[in-house]
């Protein structure tokens, strides 16, 4: 499934002073917008820490494209590519919202963890709602 884009409006302090956006930024879209892609499929990012687990990043790709500037309407699209109970892949698409160039594409690879000890977390033992919306939204598209 590919929730509905994530929008970010470029900001001064995501920039070098050549007006280009940090490499090291894009994370922090990406993150942001897989916080909000979850949230589109019912699974609250902030619901998942109250139960007392996490979904850290085990795996990161980005490919630049183009450079992203000062002022400019950046939309992340999020695709939920595969879940395994276990573990869960994203991918990354951040283009122009004006004229649709990328300025760049990624992927993210997540496990499920406990907060309290860091062992891992088989969602579909422990919280079946998210192994069913995780499941669902990997299957569609």
């Amino acid at each position: 499934m590919t929730a509905k884009p994530y929008l970010h409006k470029v900001l001064y302090r995501d920039c070098d002073m050549m007006g280009v956006v940090n490499n090291a930024n894009y994370v922090h879209f990406m993150e942001d917008a897989r916080v909000d892609a979850l949230s589109q499929i019912g699974c609250e990012y902030k619901g998942m820490e109250e139960r007392g687990f996490a979904g850290p990043v085990i795996r990161l790709s980005i490919e630049y494209k183009s450079s992203a500037r000062f002022g400019d309407e950046m939309e992340v699209v999020v695709t939920f590519t595969r879940y395994t109970g276990v573990r869960l892949c994203l991918s990354y698409v951040m283009r122009d919202r004006a004229t649709g160039k990328v300025f760049a594409t990624a992927t993210s690879e997540h496990c499920f963890v406990s907060m309290s000890d860091g062992a891992p977390v088989l969602i579909s033992r422990r919280f079946p709602d998210w192994d069913e919306a995780l499941s669902k939204a990997c299957k569609s598209d």
